[in-house]
């Protein structure tokens, strides 16, 4: 089987290896280019999706003929999903606009059909920025945004989503198409010099190894 990290081919592996895992593991601590973590396999051409990375990486290397490791630094990863979350971000902030008309219009149930939609995203997006802040180890208690801690900026989207929840419950339609058109809208600018901020520190650091 030929094993190839970011198109190199690895001729002479240092280590034993029976699992798709045990050559990942491998490579990360032997083979690794400089300051790079493993973010991602191919098995015989195939790119492995998350939801599968588990079993991908119970299989036995004798199964593959080629297994592709793929690797980025920690900055580019944050740098990318910053860029992606950002994008992300303003499409949710819209829709929860839509929801808004929707309930203002009684079109109760679509609106919490896509505002259902929205909150998923919307947690897609914190799961990002948190892991973001862990890769570039942050303090997100000494870091401030807007003479904000950081960590009080990535918290106060619960308090909105309980508000939410509350309004929902008592069907107060008239009180969550508010909530989402002014308080939503304030936590998602807040978040918005977030994810600003964590792109521009990668891309920051990114520079300074390239030039190093």
């Amino acid at each position: 089987m030929d094993i190839f990290i970011n198109d190199d081919k690895l001729d002479t592996p240092t280590c034993d290896e029976q699992t798709v895992q045990d050559v990942v593991k491998c490579i990360q601590q032997h083979h690794c280019p400089s300051g790079h973590i493993v973010m991602g396999i191919m098995c015989d051409g195939m790119p492995v999706e998350a939801g599968k990375m588990a079993a991908a990486m119970d299989r036995p290397l004798i199964e593959l003929e080629r297994l592709d490791v793929i690797t980025s630094t920690k900055e580019a990863l944050v740098t990318d999903a910053m860029v992606q979350a950002s994008a992300t971000l303003q499409d949710t902030e819209d829709s929860c606009q839509r929801v808004a008309e929707l309930v203002s219009e009684g079109k109760s149930q679509e609106g919490v059909e896509l505002l259902g939609k929205c909150l998923s995203v919307w947690q897609q997006i914190h799961e990002a920025v948190a892991k973001s802040i862990a890769m570039l180890e942050l303090d997100a208690d000494a870091v401030t945004i807007r003479d904000e801690p950081l960590g009080v900026i990535i918290g106060k989207p619960r308090g909105v989503l309980l508000q939410m929840k509350s309004a929902l419950e008592a069907q107060d339609h008239v009180l969550l198409a508010d909530i989402l058109q002014y308080e939503f809208s304030e936590v998602t600018d807040s978040w918005h010099a977030v994810i600003s901020m964590l792109r521009t520190e990668a891309e920051g650091r990114l520079t300074k190894m390239t030039a190093s």
